[in-house]
Parts: C-alpha cells; sequence; structure tokens
C-alpha cells in the first residue's frame, strides 16, 4: 500500500502535519508509519471548515472490516457513516486522485460541524481511532491473513480459469509468486499455461520469461500453448482466409527465439499444425515437413492441401530467388561422407524430430550411444507411451547397469524415467475423477498442471456419466478440489443443454462448504451457463438450494456485492417469475446478508429493490435504513447522462441486471445489452455508434472482441474482467 503523504496534506487539505500542536503531530506520525508498514491507519482532513477522516487498508477485506468497526465506534452520532457508508466523492478533485487506488481508502465527515459541539466531537472521533488501529494493528494474524497451500491456490486458479476470471487468476499467480515454493521456471509454465487458458495470447507472447522458456526443456503443453499463442496473433487470419502468400510473409517476420517452436509429437490442433509447418518451411526442415503432412488430414480434411499450396508458393519463391552458379568438378573433389544411422538419429534429435530420433534410435546396436538418445528424447517428449517402450527395451537388453557407470546426465535422466514410468500413478481425468470416491487425497491433491497438460479431457459423454452418477461424497471432494477439473473441461459447461451438469457441480461446491476465491466465481459462472440453457422447473428449484448453501458458506463482510450479484443472476431468468422456490430464495440471502448489511453498497441496496419490485416481495426494512434520504447512489455514473451504452456478454444475466440498474439510476441514458456473435449486422451498429461500449471478457470470444474493437474505430473499449453486474458497474463508476 503507497499513500503519497505530500500529496495528501496538500492542495484540498488545510492541514499541515508540521503545523499542529505536537501530541497531533505524533498521532500523525504514528498513523503514517503505520500505513507506511501495511498496517491500518487512519489520515484527517480539513477543508472550508469541515473535517474528514480518511481510513486506509491494505486489502479490501481490511477494508471492509473497519467499516464494520467504524459503525460501533464512530457510528451516526459524530459521522456521516449511515449516509454515505465510506465513500469517495468523484466530483471532489482531492478524492477523485484517490479513487485511483488499488485499494480505496473509506472517508466519513465528523458531525456536527457546528460549535460548541464541534470541538468535541471532532477530539471524540481522533481518540476512538487511535485506539482502534492500535487494536487492529496489535492483534495476532488471523488465518484468514496466513499463506495458504500452494494446491488451495492452484484449485482456486483453476476455477477463475475455468470462470474466465483475469482478475482473480492474476491475483492466485501473484500469491503463488509471492508464498509458493516454486522455482522461477515452474512459476512462468504457471503464467504462461494460466494466459493460455484466458485466451490472453497477447499477455501470453508479452510474458517476461518466454525467451527463457523457449530455449529450454518444456512440458509439451507449455510449447503446445506458445504455438497457439503465435498462430492466433500472427496465423490465425490469413489462415481462416486461406491466404497462402500471406502466412509465408508472417513466417517472414517471426524472431529467431521461435524457431525451436516444435513438439515433435503427433498434433492435435489446426494451430500447431499451421505454425510447425511454416516454421518448418522457413528452416528448411523437409523430415518434418513431410511428417506434419501426413498428419494433418487427421485433423482437418481439407488441411493437407492447404499447406502444400503454401509449400508449392515457398519453392516458387526460393527458385525465382536463387541465383544459379555452376562449379567445374574434378576428379580430385572428395566424395560426400556416408551418414550411419547413430549420426542420423543424432541430428534428428538435435532438429527436434524427436519422434524419428527415437524410432531410429531402437534399431540400433544397444548400448550405451543407444542408452543416451533414448533418455534424451523421451524426457523431451515426455509421453507416457514412448517412455514405456523406452523403459522396457533398457530392461530387456540389461542398460541400466550402464546407465550406473556413465555421467551424471545420463544418470539424471534415467531417475527421471523411472519417476515418470513407475513413480507416479498414470492417471487421467476419469481415473482423477474415480479417485474422489476413495478418500485418496493424496492422489487428488497431488497432481498439479504439470502432471495435467497431457491429460485429454473427457468427451462430453463420459463426462456427463461420470457427474450424473457420482456420489455425493465424489461430488463434495470435486467442489474442493476441483478446480483444475473445470478449467480443462470448460468447453463441455459453456455448451448448450448443460444446465444439467452446471447443477451437479454447484452441488458439489455446496457440499464441500468450501469458502474460497475460485468456488465464488465459478459459482456464478456456473449459473451463468445454467440459466443460459434454459432448466426445468425441477433443475432450477435444486440449483438454488445449492446455491444458498454456497452463499451461506461464503459470506462474510467482504462478499455481500457478490451475494447481491448472485441473488441478481439467479432472478433474472424467466424461471424465476414461476417457480415457487425463488421469494424464498430472495428472503434466504437477505437472512445471510443482513449480520454484513453495513457493508452494502448503495448500489447493492439498488439493485436489492430491483429485484424484490420484480418479484412483488418487499424488501426488509432494516437494509433500507442503511440508506440515508440524501444519498445519492447515481452519483458515479451521472457522467453517463444522454449516452449511449452498449454492455456486451454472451450470458445476459449480468447485463440485464446492469442496465436495469443504470436506467434506474441514470434517466436519460440510452442502454442496450447485446448477446450477438460476431460478424453480425447489429453487432457492428452497436459498436459504431455507441458512446461508451462495455464487454464482459469472462463471457465473450475473442473473435467478438476484435470484432467490437474494428468496429469501434479507435475509440475506447471497456473490458470487464470479471462477472456479475457490480463489476460492469463497478468499471463504469471509475469512468
Amino acid at each position: 500500500m503507497s499513500v503519497d503523504f505530500k500529496a495528501f496534506f496538500g492542495t484540498g487539505n488545510d492541514i499541515r502535519p508540521t503545523e499542529v500542536e505536537a501530541d497531533d503531530q505524533i498521532i500523525l506520525e504514528n498513523f503514517m508509519n503505520a500505513i507506511e508498514r501495511r498496517q491500518i491507519g487512519f489520515l484527517p482532513r480539513s477543508f472550508r471548515g469541515r473535517l474528514w477522516w480518511y481510513a486506509f487498508a491494505p486489502t479490501q477485506r481490511q477494508q471492509r472490516e473497519i467499516l464494520n468497526l467504524l459503525d460501533s465506534w464512530i457510528g451516526p452520532t459524530f459521522s456521516d457513516l449511515a449516509r454515505v457508508r465510506g465513500a469517495l466523492d468523484p466530483t471532489d478533485p482531492f478524492d477523485a486522485a484517490l479513487l485511483k487506488s488499488p485499494v480505496q481508502p473509506l472517508r466519513f465527515e465528523v458531525l456536527p460541524r457546528s460549535k460548541p459541539h464541534a470541538r468535541r466531537s471532532r477530539r471524540q472521533v481522533r481518540d476512538s481511532l487511535l485506539i482502534m488501529s492500535r487494536l487492529l494493528n496489535g492483534r495476532p494474524p488471523s488465518e484468514l491473513d496466513a499463506p495458504r497451500t500452494t494446491v488451495e491456490v492452484l484449485d482456486d486458479l483453476g476455477h477463475a480459469i475455468a470462470a474466465q476470471d483475469r482478475g482473480v487468476a492474476l491475483a492466485c499467480l501473484r500469491e503463488l509468486e509471492a508464498t509458493a515454493d516454486l522455482d522461477q521456471t515452474n512459476l512462468a509454465f504457471l503464467r504462461l499455461r494460466a494466459f493460455a487458458g484466458l485466451q490472453d495470447w497477447k499477455a501470453l507472447l508479452a510474458d517476461r520469461d518466454l525467451d527463457h522458456v523457449l530455449a529450454m526443456r518444456r512440458p509439451l503443453g507449455i510449447t503446445q500453448a506458445i504455438q497457439q499463442a503465435v498462430y492466433a496473433t500472427r496465423f490465425a487470419a490469413h489462415d481462416a482466409e486461406g491466404k497462402e502468400h500471406e502466412l509465408l510473409d508472417a513466417v517472414t517476420t517471426l524472431p529467431p527465439f521461435f524457431r525451436p517452436l516444435f513438439s515433435s509429437t503427433p498434433p492435435t490442433t489446426r494451430a500447431q499444425v499451421v505454425v510447425e509447418f511454416l516454421i518448418a518451411i522457413e528452416s528448411g526442415a523437409d523430415d518434418r515437413i513431410g511428417r506434419l503432412l501426413s498428419e494433418a488430414g487427421a485433423i482437418e480434411s481439407g488441411l493437407p492441401d492447404h499447406l502444400r499450396a503454401v509449400l508449392r508458393i515457398h519453392r516458387t519463391q526460393i527458385a525465382e530467388q536463387s541465383v544459379e552458379v555452376t562449379k567445374p568438378v574434378t576428379s580430385m573433389q572428395p566424395a560426400s561422407p556416408i551418414e550411419s544411422p547413430l549420426e542420423r538419429a543424432t541430428r534428428l534429435m538435435l532438429r527436434g524430430e524427436l519422434q524419428a530420433a527415437l524410432d531410429l534410435a531402437f534399431t540400433l546396436k544397444p548400448g550405451l550411444e543407444a542408452t543416451h538418445l533414448l533418455l534424451a528424447c523421451a524426457r523431451e517428449l515426455q509421453a507416457p507411451e514412448q517412455a514405456t517402450l523406452v523403459a522396457d527395451y533398457l530392461s530387456g537388453h540389461d542398460l541400466r547397469k550402464l546407465v550406473d557407470k556413465a555421467g551424471a546426465r545420463l544418470r539424471s535422466d534415467l531417475a527421471w524415467l523411472d519417476e515418470f514410468t513407475q513413480g507416479r500413478p498414470q492417471l487421467g481425468w476419469r481415473a482423477w475423477f474415480e479417485s474422489l470416491d476413495h478418500d485418496d487425497d493424496a492422489t487428488v491433491m497431488a497432481i498439479g498442471p504439470e502432471t495435467t497438460d497431457g491429460w485429454a479431457p473427457l468427451t462430453d459423454d463420459a463426462l456427463t456419466d461420470l457427474l450424473v452418477n457420482a456420489s455425493d461424497h465424489a461430488l463434495g471432494k470435486l467442489g474442493e478440489f476441483g478446480g483444475q477439473f473445470m478449467a480443462a473441461h470448460r468447453d463441455v459447461f459453456v455448451a448448450d443443454g448443460a444446465a444439467g451438469l452446471s447443477e451437479r457441480v454447484l452441488a458439489g461446491l455446496a457440499m464441500s462448504e468450501k469458502n474460497s476465491t475460485g468456488v465464488r466465481v465459478q459459482t456464478l459462472a456456473l449459473l451463468d451457463y445454467l440459466l443460459a440453457a434454459n432448466p426445468d422447473p425441477k433443475v432450477f428449484a435444486t440449483t438454488l438450494e445449492w446455491i444458498g448453501l454456497i452463499v451461506k458458506a461464503n459470506i462474510s463482510a467482504v462478499t455481500t456485492t457478490w451475494a447481491i450479484d448472485v441473488l441478481q443472476a439467479a432472478t433474472v431468468t424467466p424461471a424465476a417469475a414461476t417457480s415457487a422456490t425463488t421469494a424464498p430464495f430472495f428472503y434466504e440471502i437477505m437472512e445471510k446478508v443482513r449480520p454484513f448489511k453495513s457493508a452494502l453498497n448503495l448500489t447493492d441496496l439498488e439493485a436489492i429493490k430491483i429485484v424484490a419490485s420484480e418479484l412483488a416481495l418487499g424488501v426488509p426494512k432494516d437494509l433500507l435504513t442503511e440508506q440515508a434520504e440524501d444519498a445519492d447512489p447515481s452519483a458515479p455514473y451521472r457522467y453517463l447522462k444522454d449516452s449511449k451504452v452498449v454492455l456486451y456478454s454472451l450470458t445476459e444475466t449480468a447485463t440485464t441486471r446492469a442496465a436495469q440498474i443504470l436506467r434506474t439510476l441514470v434517466p436519460g441514458i440510452d442502454i442496450e445489452t447485446s448477446a450477438e456473435h460476431d460478424g453480425s449486422s447489429r453487432l457492428a451498429a452497436q459498436a459504431a455508434n455507441a458512446d461508451v461500449f462495455v464487454v464482459v471478457t469472462a463471457s465473450a470470444k475473442h473473435a467478438a472482441t476484435d470484432f467490437i474493437n474494428a468496429k469501434r474505430g479507435g475509440r475506447p473499449v471497456v473490458l470487464v474482467n470479471s462477472r456479475g453486474s457490480s463489476a460492469i458497474l463497478r468499471e463504469l463508476a471509475e469512468g
């Protein structure tokens, strides 16, 4: 937490720390020292006869806690907390600068302003804040502040990727960098996997360690992620339009450190084939060109012809650029040396043709040279089938004792092979899921991204079979440890008709009783998927029951806005109007947030009123008392008056609610929601004509985002990287 004290006690603040009384100077110094040490501190501001205090906290959770405590320590007797709930005033230039802080301070004015009571109230508030800060900063560390285990953070990271919540994913990565016992290489691999999962290809290619990763031995999944990023940013547009000349031009501009970007295993996607093929052409690797042409047909029927056309153009260009130079051949010119099988296998390995090198090495005379080639290729490939073949070959030819007498590198490769083939179970997603029922927590928790990289996602039918027939015990374990599983199978849940699957996972999250950021973002995502699939009344009613339990486990002073987001998402669907369970669900959520009602912001209260009005229900009066008559929830959005605003998301629960709230708060706003697919004429018109265009990137295809950016003509697009109407409103409030 960084605060510019010189600026704070500058323009807009009549207080100068060096000019106040000695006792007050000591108090201010203590507060400023606490803030610099990332503790809780308070700073005063006097301007035109009025006095405000600003509360600074290093985290959002602590800020919410302070707001609750201030209600008790200061309360409406000496402040305007009941009216403004600590909100900064964006129309005040002094506060506008503070709005840019990562964790915005809370602000309250000391009341009453009039003499003779003002002197007493100001002294009372100062003393209360001093005592409160000492108690807060002097208490033992809370469990909530303790570092989480790597397994817990990785699980949340998986949920964030599955929900496409970039903010939570990046927060998990920062937490791993700060607390996890991982070296820089593994942290780099994690970042690249996360960016790939979020389909943030530009961030992946801009990663600070990318050139080092490309120069080292890396897992197959990392190579494939980088290939996908290169394809998406450099080749995809030309490839989709069949522009072979442009593809060749694009590969010539590829930086040299991308040249080793091949996997030597059969590719599984068009992106992998195209990237490897273009690099092979540029590098003159004829062996790889032939292999890729033969493998491309298994991916798409017309792909080999497309690649051959690229190859013909390349060869024509080379022929045209070549200058024939005839040299006289004399009888003294030595004959070309004949390459031995060992030399050829070594050359193939050095060029990255690992599978071809491995196949040839199996035909060599058993010995130390063949063993070296086999182990090096197997370790580079990291494929279970090839590793098993090498292990069987070494045992069958009694070659292990040769390795024991060889160098350290060869012994290290053999140790890796033993661990890879014997030291850990050769699982897959099905085996991992089945282990949930056996209380095999060691197996369930031991997997990491480096292990699951090579696991093929389950088919739709296989995943459906596992979830539908899973026991409550297995579902609860899935809710506790299933972040990476959900990230690997996100496409299944996004597909139409997956309401039943989303309901089963929500049941698992509820039964696990887990409280984490990952659970919360996953809950909103699954609710979006489920409602988009038009669930039948029974599934909808059951879903509300599970969500009520998830909210119960996750509600706190810092998650009330999330709970209101869940309420809004669940009730915006037509199914809510006809379900007998909706009204009890509304009041259940109200009961859950009541103990933390002081943490509800003005926009939350507006959302509650809109939901209650639609359902013809009454809002609990004690919640409304948190909003005084002169409170103005519309202030942050007033700049949108008379503007045309478009909110874009493929799942419309959040955009629909955000639009309703903005129409209530900003009369005269022209607001539309859109879930059009990229390329539609309506989306093009909206993007071209809107004054403000908002894209919920957590629920939008990258092609649609690119299309919108193109139609905006350079005008900005507001990107929202999280789900929920509050995320949209928060971005708009910040202007």
